[in-house]
């Protein structure tokens, strides 16, 4: 059963219960990466009470300029006259920030997502876990109501995803159709067996081949927009990663796996659009691909010939 995002006025109303709670404290995570400009209105009028990176190696350095930054909110910041325009933000640009509600203090839940900053691979290797992007978290939680998710399923175990929302008490971001979405502990149980999961979280392979499968449509676009962005012109900003997604997934139907036959697929889907499927010459020659009988470059050259 699919579950509908938030509507607006049921998030405003949580999002209010939440600073009226005097045993939770709202927060923001703001990505600095993703916009430099936020964390300077959330701090505009003292809606910001104090803030710090959260990635320990990059405290006291340049990199703090592109990192994730928590930031504890006043209790007064819901009252902000800035408040209306952080929220149109998040909607807007929704890998910008997410908002969380804790009963944790500043420190102890910094101590507690910064722990998570880092993972390790199954080869015992180490990188940073950028769970603090809306994307990325709504696979790791596995958010039924996010419909905008390229890997729905959830990438963490009830346990793991438990260790992650240990003191929180709800986390709310907005998908990539700027819908708010509400992230909510489950069960006492899970929660009570978080503490079995130990830090650095270390993932399977399973795990980091569902995580590098959630941004391919990501990294197609990045491609798309450096290589080709005039094929992007006539499609709404808001419509881009909808359009990728929506051909990669055609791409793969015709048994193309390697990302320079998706990406050259996904091109040709820009350019020809619905011919692609109503030209019969075309529609005949992908059926050759995906039966084998020839390559899809083969197929893009007998294309140019057709023009």
């Amino acid at each position: 059963m699919k579950i509908a995002p938030l509507e607006v006025s049921t998030f405003e109303s949580n999002l209010a219960s939440a600073f009226d709670n005097q045993n939770l404290t709202c927060y923001a995570i703001i990505d600095k990466a993703q916009d430099k400009t936020l964390l300077e209105k959330f701090e505009k009028g003292g809606i910001g009470v104090r803030g710090k990176c959260m990635l320990p190696a990059a405290l006291d350095s340049e990199a703090e300029n592109y990192a994730p930054y928590l930031l504890e909110l006043s209790p007064l910041a819901a009252d902000s006259e800035i408040w209306p325009s952080i929220l149109r933000a998040g909607a807007e640009h929704p890998v910008s920030f997410t908002l969380l509600a804790s009963r944790f203090s500043f420190d102890t839940l910094w101590d507690h997502l910064a722990a998570f900053t880092e993972i390790l691979l199954p080869d015992d290797t180490d990188m940073i876990f950028a769970f603090w992007d809306p994307a990325v978290l709504g696979t790791l939680t596995g958010q039924a109501s996010d419909l905008t998710l390229h890997v729905p399923a959830p990438v963490l175990s009830e346990r793991q995803r438990a260790r992650l929302l240990q003191g929180i008490s709800a986390w709310w971001y907005w998908d990539r159709d700027g819908n708010p979405q509400q992230i909510l502990p489950r069960t006492n149980a899970e929660a009570a067996a978080a503490h079995l999961v130990s830090l650095p979280l270390k993932l399977t392979q399973v795990q980091v081949d569902m995580l590098v499968e959630a941004g391919v449509p990501d990294q197609l676009l990045s491609m798309v927009i450096e290589n080709q962005s005039q094929l992007l012109w006539d499609i709404p900003t808001s419509e881009h990663y909808k359009t990728i997604k929506k051909y990669l997934l055609d791409a793969r139907k015709l048994k193309l796996f390697g990302m320079r036959d998706i990406l050259n697929y996904i091109c040709a889907a820009l350019i020809y659009g619905d011919e692609l499927q109503t030209n019969p010459s075309i529609a005949g020659l992908l059926e050759q691909v995906k039966a084998g009988a020839i390559s899809f470059d083969a197929a893009m050259e007998q294309f140019q010939s057709l023009e």
